[in-house]
């Protein structure tokens, strides 16, 4: 559904109007897919490594995971992977402009630590657009995590004048990107050492284009 709805973009510089509303739509929607898919993943590959039905439930039962918190998971479930988690990782995102105003977004490449880190700032962004805290359809003043240690929202988002800042379409693909690139390593590794192999062929592509809004 979220590459369906980038479809949907006019992908024109300025204002988007009613298009902007799309953007919040494909971050939402990226980090709710990887939060069943980590779920149920982690549920079957529990499930082929021996656990009980209580086991499974017990520790499939999470809220909110990122990419961080999923690491944890397949790491004190599957701990000789630890050595390799983030091991070639490698993706790359639009950085955003620095200053507010500025144009110029320009490929970044971000490592397995920074990836982490990324996604975490999206997950703030989540919690924002599901609390309705904030639109996401326009400059907003984007309130700060509620738990310590956490990286606030406005890290992954484009700073506007007046402490506002606004999450557009090259902010979503980055998220989409990140998101996914996380989830296929950590997948990846897991499926590895349980003898099996998954196809990722049919799973929707995030190009990095021009012309954000």
């Amino acid at each position: 559904m979220p590459s369906k709805l980038m479809a949907l973009h006019p992908r024109r510089q300025g204002n988007p109007g009613n298009a902007g509303a799309l953007a919040p739509a494909i971050s939402l929607g990226v980090i709710s897919a990887f939060e069943g898919f980590t779920e149920d993943f982690l549920a079957t590959a529990f499930y082929l490594q021996g656990q009980s039905f209580g086991q499974i439930a017990q520790k499939v039962n999470i809220n909110n995971p990122d990419i961080d918190s999923a690491e944890t998971l397949v790491v004190n479930n599957f701990s000789h992977l630890k050595a390799l988690v983030g091991v070639g990782v490698s993706i790359d995102i639009r950085k955003i402009p620095a200053h507010p105003g500025k144009q110029g977004w320009t490929q970044h490449n971000l490592n397995w630590v920074q990836l982490k880190q990324e996604a975490a700032g999206w997950m703030q962004v989540r919690h924002c657009l599901t609390h309705g805290l904030v639109s996401g359809a326009g400059p907003e003043v984007w309130p700060g995590p509620v738990k310590q240690g956490k990286p606030p929202a406005s890290t992954v988002l484009r700073p506007k004048p007046n402490s506002k800042h606004s999450l557009n379409l090259y902010g979503a693909i980055s998220c989409a990107r990140v998101y996914f690139t996380g989830a296929r390593h950590l997948a990846d590794l897991v499926a590895n050492t349980l003898n099996q192999q998954l196809d990722w062929r049919s799973c929707p592509e995030f190009p990095l284009l021009a012309n954000p809004t």
